[in-house]
Order: C-alpha cells, then sequence, then structure tokens
C-alpha cells in the first residue's frame, strides 16, 4: 500500500534523456504535477531493463514528496516516501543509492537476473551523467 496519495495530476516531462548502462538503462526526465493541490516537481529516474523495457525502479526526487518505487513485473507496485528531514536532499540520496545499492533494490524489483551483467565501471560513467542531467532541470 502506498501512502502517496493517488489523485496526482501529472504533467507531460519537458525533457527525457535515456542513459545506458548495459543491463539497465536510466531515462531521466523532470516533471511537474499537482498533488492534493500542491504543485510540486523535479527529476524522476527510471530504472528500466535494456533487454525486456521494464520499468524495475522509479525515483521521483520532486521538492515536494520525494519518493520511489519499486516496480516487480507481476506483482504489486510499492511507493514508499523519502524522509529528507533523515536522509537529506533527494537527488544526492538517490545517486548514492545508484551507486551502491542499485543491485539489491533491483533485486527486491523483481530484476535479480540482470544484477550480474552490471559492470562497475559502466555504472559508474552512467549514474554520473544520471546525477548531471537530473541537476540540470
Amino acid at each position: 500500500m502506498s501512502d502517496v496519495p493517488s489523485d496526482a495530476i501529472e504533467a507531460v516531462p519537458i525533457e527525457t534523456v535515456s542513459i545506458e548502462a548495459g543491463p539497465v538503462s536510466f531515462v531521466v526526465e523532470h516533471r511537474r504535477l499537482v498533488q492534493d493541490g500542491v504543485e510540486a516537481g523535479g527529476p524522476t529516474v527510471r530504472v528500466v531493463g535494456t533487454d525486456d523495457g521494464h520499468e524495475y525502479l522509479r525515483f521521483d526526487m520532486f521538492d515536494v514528496g520525494a519518493h520511489y518505487h519499486y516496480e516487480p513485473p507481476g506483482a504489486d507496485e510499492r511507493i514508499l516516501r523519502l524522509d529528507t528531514v533523515a536522509e537529506g536532499e533527494p537527488i544526492a540520496w538517490m545517486v548514492a543509492r545508484l551507486q551502491r545499492r542499485l543491485a539489491p533494490m533491483l533485486t527486491a524489483a523483481g530484476g535479480e537476473h540482470l544484477v550480474g551483467a552490471l559492470d562497475d565501471r559502466q555504472l559508474a560513467g552512467a549514474v554520473e551523467l544520471v546525477e548531471r542531467h537530473a541537476r540540470a532541470g
């Protein structure tokens, strides 16, 4: 069950960039939305299987209500709100997860078959580009 309201009205992404990193691609976009009458927005980073096109993880690092999603194939999506008081700035938090926790997060999202093909060097370069595009919005 999610604690993120489902009544969000989402705007079309302003810009979308795809960054390939072996078995996964990172899709970075900037979005604005209105949720419970409050405008929010910021970068969204989708972690997609390069071969199957499935979105396994999504990080919505909005200025209000930052959260992330586990999206396992054939199972319920899990949405978790980020506590920015405890965890700090959302983009920095997301980058740290991509750098150090991507493999276990992919496994939890049903993407364990992708983990063995992750290459640390390739991933480091891709995550650097993800951060650059996420902060450019």
